[in-house]
């Protein structure tokens, strides 16, 4: 066996490592949410103050498919930032001292975005897409009668598509700072970027104008945030070339 290959196969032992810890921690947080899944279909149903959701069940293994969606659901939203620390002490090693620096700046970030995505689809958007179709149920004398499973399934996809949008700042700061990406290019891009997230938010709501509205706004403020943590990561880099 080469040193590449040795190298290589430590890597390959390095990685096992961390996923089996983050695996252990992912299946113990399991086990405790799963003991508190009524507890967290209760707050799950009352979606807001103002929708309030009846949740069915239809086939006699949905109450044990229920609760393993749900608490394993819990389960990764608890574990998300212990993940992310495993993945990032699996990459340090092979990050420079100055790299390892602005990675620290900004895994909190990382943190604040997936909850804030999150805390967003749960207490704003999903409300609003429940009332929208019980009104337009309403309308046409129909009652929406809400699988339990298919609700859950729904819920977890918004939360988790946009507590990942919300990264957007995130992955455009990292672009930017390997050179890929500009504030110039963000700005000159603007009106493109912002028809690519309505395009998204039409995937992702209700097919009418206040939703798409009320799930753009905050997307395309991320989108000016991201040009605004470019423009401070260039002003960095031309102060390091001045002091060079």
């Amino acid at each position: 066996m080469t040193q590449h290959d040795e190298k290589f196969m430590d890597h390959l032992k390095e990685l096992r490592k961390r996923f089996l810890r983050a695996l252990i921690v992912f299946t113990i947080v399991l086990a405790a949410t799963f003991m508190f899944v009524p507890q967290i279909l209760d707050f799950i149903t009352l979606t807001s103050k103002v929708v309030e959701v009846n949740l069915n069940v239809f086939n006699i293994t949905d109450p044990l498919l229920l609760s393993l969606k749900v608490s394993s659901m819990a389960a990764f939203i608890v574990t998300f930032p212990y993940i992310i620390i495993e993945m990032w002490l699996f990459i340090r090693p092979a990050l420079t001292k100055k790299e390892r620096r602005f990675v620290y700046k900004y895994i909190p970030m990382i943190f604040i975005l997936f909850i804030l995505g999150i805390g967003f689809s749960y207490f704003v958007l999903i409300p609003y897409y429940v009332r929208f179709s019980q009104q337009l149920a309403g309308t046409s004398n129909l009652t929406i009668v809400m699988g339990a499973n298919t609700y859950i399934d729904f819920i977890s996809k918004m939360m988790l598509y946009f507590g990942l949008i919300f990264q957007m700042p995130v992955l455009v700061f990292i672009l930017s700072y390997i050179g890929v990406l500009s504030s110039q290019l963000l700005a000159v891009i603007r009106k493109y970027a912002y028809f690519a997230l309505l395009i998204a938010c039409a995937f992702l709501t209700p097919p009418e104008p206040v939703s798409m509205g009320i799930a753009l706004i905050p997307l395309a403020l991320l989108y000016e945030f991201s040009i605004f943590l470019c423009k401070i990561n260039e002003k960095k880099k031309r102060k390091a070339q001045i002091n060079n």
